[in-house]
């Protein structure tokens, strides 16, 4: 308490910290702030200053805002006792110790349509699940596009694909021999597995959109590369798909214009550009993603990876921010799906 200290962390490591500096928690935890919460970039990447007031004594750091098993009880809490909602288990974690848990929205009469969102493919990527929350929010409220979704469809939310990795605080991404996300041709970890299985046996007559949920590098793509502190998404080979997605992007755009941050398409990743080459090498490895494998379904509609930046989706993210744009995106989903709420 009172005290101003430097934190490092070694050079030549990789960028520690998010556009904005660390997450900063005074109340154990609960709520988290940013070091500049003013938006603008902190550098060097690897270390930051911090004076601590007269009666601070315990504070806490994060690269991202945590966010744990405990935060998603807390939001789904007063989802319980509804009726047109079910908790289900996809299956038990590698480890046996835990479930690895889903949401299912189910449709009122005859589903046309399977909506899938998963988040933590990778354990560190914390800031898929408020946009998670959000597009359950989303689908449980009184719009349009939550009135047609459970008129409609079934709608499925994992929120933690790597159980295991989220609760044991596990960096996760590019795990040996390979990550939960790369496991989709071989099928080494459990919850792929059962995903891969609710998917096929889920959609039998209907069409699917599949959206995975990430976080992107820390900051930006050494050396010198792209901003990744930012919302964005992926393109597809196949041109009927890229067609949906770029149909997607559009509303998503019109979704969020307006809102505490900011998806513009700006940062979208096309078809056979960036990432690409990277999936190419993982594919030639014999590895194979979720949003992938989904496009390789016959009824396939619409399969993507969203992206969202640590610290800074065009503004300040927080939780309910992060929540506004994630509802904003299923809502663009739900409008792909269904040409007619595009004019509404």
């Amino acid at each position: 308490a009172g005290r101003k200290l430097h934190f490092e962390f070694p050079q030549g490591g990789g960028e520690y910290l998010a556009t904005l500096g660390p997450a900063i928690s005074r109340d154990a935890g609960r709520t988290w702030r940013w070091l500049n919460a003013d938006g603008r970039r902190h550098e060097p990447a690897n270390a930051f200053d911090y004076a601590f007031a007269a009666d601070e004594n315990e504070t806490r750091f994060a690269m991202s805002i945590p966010y744990s098993q405990k935060d998603w009880d807390a939001f789904v809490a007063p989802y319980r006792v509804r009726q047109d909602v079910t908790f289900g288990t996809l299956c038990k974690s590698r480890s046996g110790k835990r479930d690895v848990e889903f949401v299912k929205v189910p449709c009122r009469g005859r589903a046309e349509w399977l909506f899938v969102l998963t988040a933590r493919h990778h354990a560190c990527e914390t800031t898929g699940n408020p946009p998670m929350e959000g597009a359950l929010a989303l689908a449980l409220g009184d719009s349009p596009e939550a009135r047609w979704l459970r008129e409609k469809a079934d709608s499925y939310f994992v929120p933690f694909m790597d159980k295991d990795g989220v609760e044991e605080g596990d960096q996760g991404k590019n795990r040996r021999p390979y990550d939960h996300n790369r496991d989709y041709a071989k099928g080494l970890y459990p919850s792929v597995r059962a995903l891969k299985e609710l998917i096929v046996r889920e959609s039998a007559g209907k069409r699917i959109v599949f959206i995975a949920l990430h976080s992107p590098h820390v900051r930006s793509l050494p050396p010198g590369g792209a901003e990744h502190d930012q919302a964005f998404t992926f393109g597809a080979d196949d041109p009927e798909l890229n067609a949906r997605w770029n149909v997607f992007r559009e509303q998503w755009k019109v979704a969020q214009r307006g809102g505490q941050l900011v998806y513009d398409g700006r940062h979208d990743i096309q078809a056979r550009q960036g990432y690409w080459n990277v999936m190419k090498k993982n594919w030639d490895a014999g590895y194979l993603s979720s949003d992938p494998w989904v496009r390789t379904l016959p009824n396939a509609y619409l399969a993507t990876c969203c992206e969202f930046g640590y610290s800074r989706c065009g503004g300040v993210n927080s939780v309910p921010a992060m929540r506004e744009l994630g509802g904003n995106m299923f809502k663009a989903a739900v409008r792909t799906a269904n040409a007619a709420l595009r004019q509404q």
